[in-house]
């Protein structure tokens, strides 16, 4: 691949023209599509346009469907699949597959069929007659019914690991060529980086969702000393998409605030801990006092976390008030913002024990009104 030196984007090195920008690579100016006339179905337009849009998926699913619609149109294939390898590291899978959905339920150990052989061997395979190669495996035509005319499959792999195979099934018109596996390759790679990225980041998301857990469950299990109901973290989690929704915040935003929702009473562990969080404070605090710097507490231990840090201004504030009442005194009023604040009447609230003994003087217009039409 090379990169077009006008608009620095990458280009397959056969190509005469950039694709983004219409660069002439060779000198000689970009052609012009003729009215009616179809661009190739290996057309270097396609082939970054099917990049923009794989690019901009970060579901899985949703990911892998799109790879295999855009293998059926680029190569001008009647069916497609991409097969992952499995946790064993001994079979692939199919993950998405066009035509049949038994086909989802069927697993090809590596070295079987053209497609266990592709992974084995991570070496890409054209075969125009499958039945006449004594490498393809009908078992699978058996069970569906279709027929397999012709194969083109390519390794999908990423930081020198396997992710599984990309296959194009049955050419609509004449046989898989060179050009058509030198397209796949180009794709597969593609691929395979943002498929092992969407798998990184799902890893992530669900090993960051149990460590939530795990500090949920932490705070539940030593108990505060606040007249709150069990579960309280989740009762407050549970309000916090509708309020957010009606104050029109960004779901990005209403995403942080629900975290900070499960975590703002986190202070206590370190209240009670700390030296094992690494914080300075008098062991002769009274229990009051040391119950007025929970929020201070939660906010320092959130802080050194990578993932967590966005969370200390709202953890620190969360019993502060807009008329200056609460705590901590020292976080000016001026600074609380709606974030904050649907946490801390929220607090306010389970606190209180009614919706009624919440004073709408502590909190702004905007956000009491979001609160009272949410809570009934």
């Amino acid at each position: 691949m090379d990169i077009c030196p006008k608009c620095n984007k990458v280009v397959l090195s056969d190509y005469k023209f950039c694709p983004k920008c219409g660069y002439s690579l060779t000198g000689q100016p970009a052609p012009v599509q003729e009215p009616g006339k179809d661009e190739s179905s290996i057309g270097s337009i396609s082939f970054f346009n099917v990049a923009q849009e794989l690019s901009s998926s970060s579901n899985l699913d949703e990911l892998l469907s799109k790879i295999s619609h855009s293998v059926e149109d680029i190569l001008n294939a009647d069916r497609s699949s991409v097969m992952l390898l499995d946790g064993s590291g001994k079979n692939l899978y199919f993950k998405s597959a066009s035509g049949e959905d038994i086909l989802k339920k069927l697993k090809v150990p590596l070295g079987k069929g053209i497609a266990g052989w592709i992974a084995q061997n991570r070496k890409s395979e054209i075969v125009n007659d499958p039945y006449n190669d004594e490498r393809f495996c009908p078992d699978t035509d058996k069970k569906t019914g279709y027929r397999t005319n012709s194969i083109i499959g390519v390794p999908m792999i990423a930081n020198n690991n396997l992710i599984g195979v990309v296959e194009a099934i049955n050419k609509k018109s004449g046989d898989f060529t060179k050009q058509d596996l030198d397209t796949l390759t180009g794709f597969a790679g593609l691929a395979a980086v943002i498929i092992n990225s969407t798998l990184a980041q799902t890893d992530q998301k669900n090993t960051f969702s149990n460590m939530m857990d795990f500090m949920v469950m932490g705070i539940e299990a030593l108990g505060t000393p606040e007249p709150t109901p069990k579960g309280h973290s989740w009762n407050m989690a549970r309000h916090i998409s509708q309020i957010g929704e009606k104050l029109g915040l960004p779901n990005k935003t209403i995403q942080k605030i629900h975290r900070a929702a499960l975590l703002h009473d986190i202070g206590f562990l370190g209240a009670e801990n700390p030296k094992l969080v690494g914080l300075n404070i008098d062991i002769d605090l009274t229990p009051e006092n040391r119950y007025r710097l929970h929020p201070l507490i939660g906010g320092e231990m959130v802080k050194g976390i990578k993932m967590l840090k966005e969370l200390k201004p709202i953890i620190a504030a969360h019993h502060r008030y807009r008329d200056g009442t609460g705590f901590p005194e020292n976080i000016p009023t001026d600074t609380i913002t709606p974030e904050i604040e649907i946490i801390s009447i929220l607090e306010y609230y389970y606190m209180a024990g009614s919706k009624e003994k919440v004073d709408p003087a502590k909190f702004s217009p905007q956000v009491y009104k979001a609160f009272s039409e949410t809570i009934t």
